[in-house]
């Protein structure tokens, strides 16, 4: 092989190594013990570092998954005195009204949600807010809804007026079911169709 050829074949040799060591190749660390004399221990020792990447997950489910968002409905109910009369839809309609005030409750109160939280991280926490009604007076407060928990995931607070923060153990799935109830006096709120959205918002630390 000519000298050129052997020149080349060592350009390339060279080539290839800085390749390997750019592409992250795992280089382990050399040391050498030597004793002149031939007798006595040597030693050579070499490290390698072990390094696990583990990512951090958290998800939440409050009632349906994917993109449904549940909807909870009330709709008060009136009874108008001397003989209870349930109102039914329509104008002029007669009734044997006493000249009381009507009766009113808040509405039937709907089934409970499914609910379900998991987190890998050190701590997992779970917070609610809720938005601006719409009308914003007139129909019930926020205080008016408590809501009751079952299982092993606590509701951020017992009304939605005193939304805060409950936490829940890592690596643990946390389930249950949470009761919403409609309380207050419904008798003083004014007719109207009233919504918001309650949002809750995990987070793992």
């Amino acid at each position: 092989m000519t000298s050129k050829h052997l020149s080349v074949r060592h350009l390339l040799v060279g080539v290839l190594a800085g390749l390997t060591l750019v592409s992250g190749t795992a280089l382990a660390e050399s040391t050498y013990g030597y004793n002149a004399a031939g007798s006595g221990t040597v030693t050579a020792t070499a490290r390698v570092n072990l390094s696990v990447t583990v990512p951090k997950l958290i998800l939440l489910r409050i009632g349906s998954a994917n993109t449904t968002v549940d909807t909870l409905s009330w709709t008060s109910t009136y009874s108008i005195p001397a003989t209870p009369t349930v109102p039914v839809a329509g104008n002029n309609t007669a009734v044997a009204w006493d000249a009381n005030a009507p009766t009113v409750t808040a509405g039937t109160n709907p089934g409970a949600l499914t609910v379900s939280a998991w987190t890998n991280a050190g701590a997992g926490t779970i917070n609610c807010s809720v938005a601006a009604w719409s009308p914003a007076t007139g129909g019930p407060a926020n205080a008016n809804f408590a809501v009751t928990a079952t299982g092993t995931l606590p509701h951020p607070g017992a009304t939605l007026g005193a939304c805060a923060s409950t936490s829940f153990t890592s690596n643990t799935l946390a389930t249950g079911t949470w009761a919403y109830a409609l309380g207050g006096t419904a008798s003083s709120w004014t007719a109207g169709a009233y919504t918001t959205t309650v949002t809750y918002t995990a987070t793992g630390v």
